[in-house]
């Protein structure tokens, strides 16, 4: 039994009741309320939210589902959502999207408000959903990074996850989406092509001014993030385009390939910017390839912690394989497919 709140002015505790799978919220010691889920590899799927007859009107599921949803985001877990109030509370709270995870979609169809109180569906498909996810991850992460209230030191390691999940989204975009839109829309892809050097450029200054190389430090860092960030509104917005433009000409659900493509793409790229390596064609694939090969080495020489989320089995490969796609041998045969593997020693640049 792990506690994850403990309200002494409302008399309130929530905890995690693994044997029973499911997650408890106690007013006074009394059980009036459940959260059920199931664990699935590295994810947990909620299935069903309850709270006693007495106790409804209280705002006691919001209380539950806050304080489940505060605790898997702090843990790093994402999941598979099925009850209907988590859904309510991510459409009413939509900073807690980055939980969902972007490969195992939650409740479909989806709804939103629309003018006048009334809902839509959300009928985005696959690519759409997994795009608009990671862009919420990544703003999550820069949040994190410039929040002042954390100390120097973690506020660094956050800014390098940020430059490493950044650089492999831009390198699973090149690889992927660049690749299909040049059917569809070749404009489009162009600007997003040279918006995605500007920003792994812009990547490369932030991660060294938060390490100390001389050829940034003259740079403040409001400066630095200021840019960042606006390079990454910048993709967002041309990146969304040319995934509605892919939407337009296969459909919605015709996407799903190239969804799929870019999720396992995102967790197998470069773990730093190379704005002037080359991009598109095969020229740009092979220079990736032999990135990757070079950051996972230099990954773990330095013990960098990093979130890597492989689509297989490592052991399914031989070691000169592991090698060459930068996976880590695990050891434990009862892994899964769904296993993460993550380096556990925050790193340097």
């Amino acid at each position: 039994m792990r506690t994850l709140v403990n309200d002494s002015e409302r008399n309130l505790t929530v905890v995690e009741n693994d044997e029973l799978r499911r997650y408890e919220l106690l007013v006074a010691g009394t059980t009036v309320g459940t959260l059920d889920f199931r664990v699935l590899g590295p994810r947990r799927v909620l299935g069903h939210t309850e709270i006693t007859e007495d106790q409804r009107g209280h705002g006691l599921a919001t209380a539950l589902i806050k304080a489940v949803l505060d605790d898997l985001i702090a843990e790093g877990v994402r999941i598979t959502n099925y009850c209907p109030a988590v859904e309510r509370f991510l459409q009413r709270h939509p900073e807690y999207v980055v939980v969902l995870d972007p490969l195992h979609p939650p409740i479909q169809p989806r709804s939103r408000p629309r003018a006048g109180g009334r809902q839509q569906m959300d009928r985005s498909g696959p690519l759409q959903q997994i795009v608009h996810a990671q862009h919420s991850r990544l703003r999550e992460l820069a949040a994190r990074s410039q929040d002042p209230s954390t100390d120097g030191f973690e506020r660094r390691r956050i800014t390098d996850q940020f430059a490493a999940v950044a650089a492999q989204h831009a390198a699973a975009v090149a690889d992927v989406l660049l690749t299909a839109a040049r059917t569809s829309s070749g404009e489009d892809a162009a600007v997003l092509l040279e918006n995605l050097k500007q920003f792994e450029q812009a990547l490369r200054v932030l991660k060294g001014r938060a390490y100390g190389d001389a050829r940034f430090l003259d740079l403040s860092a409001t400066e630095t993030w200021r840019e960042a960030e606006r390079l990454l509104a910048e993709h967002e917005s041309w990146e969304t385009r040319v995934v509605s433009g892919l939407e337009r000409v296969h459909g919605a659900d015709g996407t799903t390939e190239l969804a799929r493509a870019l999720a396992k793409r995102q967790w197998s790229s470069p773990t730093r910017p190379h704005p002037n390596s080359p991009h598109a064609g095969v020229a740009g694939r092979i220079a990736r390839q032999l990135w990757r090969i070079a950051d996972s080495t230099w990954d773990e020489l330095e013990g960098r912690g990093l979130p890597t989320e492989p689509m297989e089995h490592a052991n399914q490969h031989t070691a000169f394989s592991h090698y060459l796609f930068g996976t880590t041998d695990d050891a434990d045969p009862t892994a899964g497919p769904d296993t993460p593997h993550t380096h556990q020693d925050p790193g340097n640049q």
